[in-house]
């Protein structure tokens, strides 16, 4: 079982990746509970208390680890604009997961990529992941978009607790 390790935060040219806090929880509501956020989630919309336990939940695994689902903050304004990082997943707890979630008023900017892609070196780099994987439903294409810029292809279409899904990998080399 991992030791508590030294918090990752990532910097990117417009961005700052940080460990999520508790100041965080008022936007990162907003962005749980907005419907077009949480389009493609089997849980639809979170309601506050659902939203404070992902929170503090993605905490403690950042704290843990020293790595995780982290804030994406716009380094000009401190503005939160979701999340991205790495972290294990439970349908596939061999591998670590790359994944994001970006409230509306930050689509269309680049965000999710840049963010990704800072997280992506780090696994790769200072970490030394052999293979990243990443998660979705077949309709998110935005998300499936995503992936593709970064250079993941498709690794497996499964089914997990009744969920269709597609599975995309990269490998470091």
């Amino acid at each position: 079982m991992p030791t508590t390790q030294q918090p990752t935060t990532l910097t990117t040219e417009r961005l700052t990746l940080r460990p999520i806090e508790p100041r965080d929880a008022d936007a990162f509501a907003a962005m749980n509970a907005d419907p077009a956020v949480m389009e493609h989630f089997t849980t639809g919309p979170l309601d506050r208390a659902s939203s404070d336990r992902m929170l503090a939940k993605m905490r403690e695994q950042h704290l843990r680890d020293g790595y995780g689902l982290a804030a994406v903050e716009r380094t000009a304004d401190g503005a939160f604009l979701g999340f991205t990082g790495i972290h294990r997943h439970c349908w596939y707890p061999d591998d670590v997961e790359i994944g994001w979630r970006l409230a509306t008023h930050a689509w269309g900017h680049g965000y999710a990529t840049e963010a990704a892609t800072a997280w992506l070196e780090h696994a790769f780099g200072e970490l030394r992941l052999r293979r990243l994987i990443s998660i979705t439903v077949p309709a998110n294409t935005r998300s499936v978009a995503v992936m593709r810029r970064l250079g993941f292809s498709l690794w497996e279409e499964a089914t997990h607790d009744g969920l269709d899904v597609v599975v995309y990998a990269r490998d470091a080399a």
